[in-house]
């Protein structure tokens, strides 16, 4: 017959498996997150005065002779 302290403890050792999964899952996808916003602002959009990052899509700003940002370039990095 198999003690409680067995079933616990594989319990356990299960739950914490999973739970630093979810750790390392959640810290990739934000490193890779970050790295998509640096690249949108530094690389892409280097030579515009504004960027926005957001759902995959760099959108580059430049001011127009109304001293309004337009859009002047928008790329999609997945």
């Amino acid at each position: 017959m198999v003690n409680g302290w067995k079933v616990a403890a594989i319990i356990f050792i299960v739950y914490s498996f999973l739970l630093t999964s979810l750790c390392v899952w959640g810290y990739v996808t934000v490193i890779a997150e970050e790295e998509a916003i640096n690249d949108c602002y530094y690389n892409t959009c280097a030579d515009y005065p504004e960027a926005w990052y957001e759902y995959g899509v760099c959108t580059c700003y430049d001011i127009d002779e109304y001293g309004e940002y337009e859009i002047a370039k928008t790329e999609y990095n997945p």
